[in-house]
């Protein structure tokens, strides 16, 4: 996944924890057409930081 597309992900899940108060697991699942290894790499770098 490009940096740029994967920083786009971790910003928008990250504002939505916050603002929805629910986990980057539940919400990354409203994003179907991620694969589940683009979902990882999305979930580990928000997990990182």
């Amino acid at each position: 996944m490009p940096s740029w597309k994967k920083n786009i992900f971790v910003n928008a899940i990250s504002t939505r924890m916050t603002t929805e108060g629910r986990t980057a697991e539940d919400i990354i699942m409203d994003y179907p057409a991620l694969s589940d290894a683009e979902k990882s790499e999305i979930l580990t770098a928000i997990n990182a930081g």
